[in-house]
């Protein structure tokens, strides 16, 4: 029988991360104002906020789908885990069928 090993945690920790950066990526709503980076890079700064917007939605809607292609392997494995436990909570006649004692 093949042993599968998947890092879980890991997996789970990558889909926590992408949600912090879905919920960094909007500078606007986080009380950024270019004027804040000083007068030299003011303009500069505004000018990016203004023309990322393309860019941000972009990433936005990958990030959001990699997230959630985290939280589905994460759930397949844990669907799967649980099935095959229970497949071998059978009678101890073998058949790993899961079916109660008579």
């Amino acid at each position: 029988m093949a042993e599968i090993d998947m890092p879980g945690d890991e997996v789970e920790r990558l889909g926590a991360l992408l949600r912090r950066v879905v919920e960094l990526i909007d500078t606007k709503p986080s009380g950024f104002t270019a004027e804040d980076v000083g007068p030299p890079l003011a303009r500069s700064g505004g000018t990016f906020d203004d023309e990322w917007n393309d860019g941000r939605t972009q990433v936005k809607r990958n990030t959001k789908d990699l997230t959630n292609a985290c939280e589905a392997i994460v759930k397949a494995f844990d669907d799967f885990d649980r099935q095959m436990g229970d497949s071998l909570k059978g009678d101890g006649d073998g058949d790993g069928g899961g079916r109660p004692r008579r």
